[in-house]
């Protein structure tokens, strides 16, 4: 109940505030376990995936956060898991495949960071390594423009990537994440 009164406020906010295209929402299976994974270039990023969903997701967020007084308590009820980055989390990653595990959607910024200058950086193995592990499908994701009322930002969410029928064919999680990166980088290009 909370998430849904949440991403109703947010939703109303971000399209009060920015001019918001959405591509593909269709694209995200309804049911089952998915990993979102785009590219990062704002802080308004997680909850422009999240409001331009259906379902409910799940996301990381740096342990820091759930130390601020409110926005600790908001973050932790609205599915956020915390990380602590710049480190291997062990515990982030089994509590991310156990949700997976359960059906659940899980948003991930795979470059590990925001971009300084809006080009996708290398991605980290983590989203395949979760996706595999969690016997998840990859949903690939590009977020274009800038957040303002006259450019406009705009979502694109791509094909659908079946990990499960990517490990049958002997990709290994290094080889899924290249060709996320490939399917994300023509996202930004189309």
């Amino acid at each position: 109940m909370f998430y849904k009164v949440a991403k109703a406020v947010v939703k109303r906010f971000y399209h009060t505030r920015f001019k918001i295209r959405v591509i593909g929402e269709e694209r995200i299976p309804e049911t089952g376990p998915v990993v979102i994974c785009s590219n990062h270039i704002s802080e308004y990023d997680p909850p422009l995936i999240g409001i331009s969903t259906r379902r409910e997701m799940s996301f990381f967020a740096k342990t820091e956060l759930f130390k601020i007084p409110v926005l600790g308590y908001l973050i932790n009820n609205l599915n956020a898991i915390p990380v602590d980055r710049g480190k291997g989390d062990r515990q982030a990653l089994k509590k991310s495949v156990e949700a997976l595990k359960e059906g659940k959607m899980l948003t991930m910024f795979p470059e590990g960071t925001r971009t300084k200058d809006g080009r996708l950086q290398d991605l980290q193995e983590g989203a395949s390594f979760m996706a595999v592990k969690g016997g998840a499908t990859i949903v690939p994701a590009a977020i274009k423009g800038e957040y303002n009322r006259h450019k406009g930002i705009t979502l694109v969410f791509g094909k659908p990537m079946d990990v499960n029928e990517m490990v049958a064919a002997g990709m290994t999680r290094k080889e899924i994440t290249k060709e996320l990166k490939t399917q994300i980088n023509n996202l930004l290009l189309s």
